[in-house]
């Protein structure tokens, strides 16, 4: 009996729990995806895979302009790709914002006088649209099971109310953190049916993009810098 299923992918928590650094950001999402819940149970049939993400400021950018165009390829190439291979692969836009603040200097005992000016960078809308998709996708009974890629435990009162109201339906997580360190979050754990810690090397590598994808007149190809 075939498990429907849909993956809800946290882009800035994968990125940065398992792609930063790393060779592997030119990531084929589906495949990834498909790869880790059909190891996790074959009778899952992915019904619909959601994807959030935000653009990136130059400004914070270490590539600057550079690296939105990188994004912006990356994107892209992504939604074409996944298009060409059925993959039902949806992209949903936050907002990334940049503000001033002002926050205490890192030293103890905390100066509570002495605070420094700085950037910070804030990925808006994010966990709001997981949160009510995933709610909306259960009442319309659009799927037998959920699975997260994310360790935000911000995602926990929605599973919740989803474990609450509907006991039957299966929840998954996969933390997309490395390092022997980090752990997956306890909240999000404490409600999975299943939870996954990590994702391995050789799954990220398996699971890249074609080196240069094909956009109606033109290619994209991979940055060099990525």
């Amino acid at each position: 009996m075939k498990i429907k299923t849909i993956a809800y992918i946290d882009g800035f928590n994968l990125y940065f729990g398992s792609l930063k650094g790393t060779p592997y950001r030119w990531l084929n999402v589906p495949k990834l995806v498909r790869q880790l819940c059909h190891e996790q149970n074959p009778n899952c049939e992915l019904v619909a895979i959601k994807y959030y993400t935000a653009d990136i400021k130059a400004k914070l950018s270490s590539h600057k302009d550079v690296s939105c165009k990188a994004q912006q390829d990356y994107l892209e190439s992504l939604q074409v790709h996944s298009k060409a291979q059925n993959s039902k692969l949806e992209i949903i836009k936050g907002k990334y914002n940049i503000r001033a603040k002002q926050y205490y200097a890192f030293q103890k005992p905390i100066d509570f006088d002495k605070k420094l000016s700085v950037w910070v960078a804030e990925e808006k809308q994010t966990d709001v649209a997981i949160a009510v998709d995933l709610l909306c996708d259960v009442l319309d009974d659009a799927c037998d099971q959920l699975v997260i890629f994310s360790n935000d435990s911000d995602l926990a009162p929605a599973l919740s109310a989803v474990k609450l109201r509907w006991p039957s339906k299966t929840i998954g997580v996969v933390a997309p953190i490395r390092g022997e360190g980090r752990q997956p979050s306890i909240d999000l754990k404490k409600i999975a049916d299943w939870t996954r810690h990590g994702i391995r090397e050789s799954e990220l590598a398996s699971s890249q993009l074609p080196d240069e994808v094909q956009i109606r007149k033109r290619a994209i190809s991979k940055p060099g810098h990525w």
